[in-house]
């Protein structure tokens, strides 16, 4: 299910599975009885059925959580070229590590090592955050843009 105001999704099974609805109040329910959630990020009401106005909020929703996804892509393209940038910078720091004067042997102690130490594992924490936030804005937009496909075609069933 998808809350018609903020577009965020909900999975009623899991929420079903934790504690059943219907079993709790099984005494106070009856056939035409229909199950609503509560949105846990804005506190609108979820149902099933869906009015004309419902199916537009949640349009305006999904173009807001694909422009979401769009700036997480944006983000994490930035923070993937960095670390790839800074990468390169360890390795040509860690190549100045061996000392001509030594028989080109690595040198430990030499202070163009503890910076290519320093830039390998600044350059790795980018590209890992980068290609997480990478993936999640392409999952994000490639969801939301399902939706709105869906709700285009009038095939969107909560």
């Amino acid at each position: 299910m998808y809350c018609y105001h903020c577009g965020l999704e909900i999975n009623e099974k899991a929420i079903e599975a934790k504690s059943s609805s219907l079993e709790k109040n099984k005494e106070v329910i009856n056939e035409e009885t229909q199950v609503s959630y509560i949105c846990p990020r804005c506190g609108h009401l979820i149902h099933q059925g869906h009015s004309e106005q419902d199916l537009k909020s949640l349009a305006a929703a999904s173009h807001a959580e694909i422009q979401r996804g769009r700036n997480s892509f944006a983000i994490g393209m930035g923070f993937t070229v960095i670390g790839a940038i800074l990468l390169i910078l360890a390795f040509i720091f860690f190549r100045l590590s061996y000392k001509p004067g030594m028989l080109n042997q690595l040198v430990v102690n030499c202070p163009e090592f503890y910076v290519a130490m320093i830039l390998f594992g600044v350059s790795g924490v980018m590209l890992i955050y980068g290609i997480i936030k990478v993936c999640l804005g392409l999952i994000k937009r490639r969801k939301y843009e399902r939706v709105l496909k869906d709700l285009q075609l009038k095939t969107f069933v909560q």
